[in-house]
């Protein structure tokens, strides 16, 4: 083999395993004139790659790309073809935008054009383009960016909060403090840095110890009140929500914390309890005036009623009675309802629920001081009215029952 056909065949050997290195690239190859235009060469099918039949595979080769490029970058796909068929680009360009697939969806490619030919006017005449998918890495770079993002919003919506929240490491130390945090502490800016004694007082920092570490070790969280001190050496309730953070082998790695200044809610709770306290005193005070007891002679009380007699001041007068016949052993009680303004039905059969109860403990129940609107309300009630002793006047009801004890006559 002479030299000349030795060198023709090294040549052939070397095209063919150029050519198949180019047919088995893991990205598409292809050879075109950028001014005809035309394909001189693919290593494979890009309208296969795409799930385009082979009718479909004029229409999608790399010059195809201003068809199937999606409309947000069809400009700059049309800009860089022509800037490549005008002789104005560099010796490479490349450019990344979406491909239709036949499916209808988008598959990010990016394109690669470099010029291997000219004529002697400098045109490319030989343009190779060098595609290659970047769908994975483009929709990895925008959940990078997506998360980036929602750090960021999560960020500002805790450096924003109303509530202080704070970061501390195992030993106590803060890490992180919002600007809530920051302002309701006193110490601002320096809070970070900071160790948990600085801000506790002394019976917090206790609780801290004995009560809080403990908690969040076992339990993995605590809620409750402590007291925080300002560098003023005023003081402040924060209501804490703490919970430890972990690592990915569940190591605690940190310590959250989210605290509310309680202080004027727990102050208005202790005003308003203080009140209740005194409301429910003057509202015993009133029961004891609304039901006074007044003891006549041995054995025989009476009870004057003024207002109005509803379901409620009936349970009322009806326990106040019942322990006043216990405790005095009277044998005869005296409801006077000369102040009472009205008598409906309701108020009449509590009255004569009253006098039943007082007869099962051995007492008897004179009712003075009746109206006629009262004596018509009883009439109406049809309840039996045996055991109930009436009396026009109180006057009257004193004389009878010191009567029945065998006591003075009164007028």
């Amino acid at each position: 083999m002479s030299k000349l056909e030795q060198n023709e065949h090294e040549l052939r050997e070397e095209l063919r395993r150029a050519y198949l290195m180019h047919e088995a690239a893991p990205y598409l190859i292809s050879v075109y004139d950028p001014v005809e235009p035309r394909s001189l060469y693919e290593n494979r099918s890009l309208a296969a790659e795409l799930g385009y039949t082979k009718e479909d595979a004029e229409r999608v080769g790399c010059a195809a790309f201003v068809a199937l490029a999606h409309p947000d970058d069809q400009a700059r796909v049309r800009e860089q073809l022509s800037r490549i068929a005008g002789g104005h680009a560099d010796r490479a360009t490349e450019l990344a935008c979406r491909v239709r697939e036949a499916s209808g969806s988008w598959r990010w490619l990016n394109r690669r054009d470099i010029v291997l030919e000219r004529d002697s006017a400098g045109t490319p005449r030989q343009v190779m383009c060098v595609v290659q998918d970047i769908t994975a890495q483009m929709e990895s770079a925008a959940e990078q960016r997506r998360q980036a993002d929602d750090l960021s919003v999560s960020k500002r919506l805790v450096d924003n909060a109303l509530d202080g929240i704070t970061l501390t490491s195992t030993t106590g130390e803060v890490l992180y403090a919002n600007l809530a945090f920051k302002k309701m502490s006193g110490f601002g800016d320096s809070a970070v840095g900071r160790a948990l004694v600085d801000f506790y007082s002394e019976a917090s920092f206790a609780k801290l110890s004995s009560e809080v570490m403990p908690t969040l070790m076992r339990e993995g969280a605590w809620r409750g009140v402590l007291t925080v001190r300002r560098p003023d050496g005023s003081e402040w309730m924060g209501q804490t929500s703490a919970f430890v953070l972990t690592g990915p082998t569940g190591d605690i790695t940190g310590l959250a914390a989210v605290i509310r200044d309680v202080t004027e809610q727990l102050r208005y709770e202790q005003e308003k309890r203080a009140q209740m306290e005194v409301i429910e005193a003057q509202q015993a005070a009133l029961r004891e005036l609304g039901t006074p007891l007044i003891p006549i002679a041995e054995g025989v009380i009476a009870m004057p009623l003024i207002g109005t007699i509803d379901r409620a001041r009936a349970e009322q007068i009806l326990e106040s009675l019942l322990n006043a016949l216990g405790e005095k052993q009277a044998a005869v009680a005296i409801l006077d309802i000369t102040g009472v303004k009205s008598v409906d039905a309701e108020a009449a059969a509590a009255l004569i629920r009253i006098a039943q109860a007082a007869r099962l403990l051995g007492a008897e129940v004179v009712l003075t001081g009746i109206r006629p609107a009262a004596a018509q309300a009883l009439v109406e009630l049809g309840t039996e009215l045996r055991g109930l002793v009436t009396c026009g006047t109180l006057q009257s009801g004193i004389a009878y029952a010191l009567r029945r004890r065998g006591g003075p006559r009164h007028a």
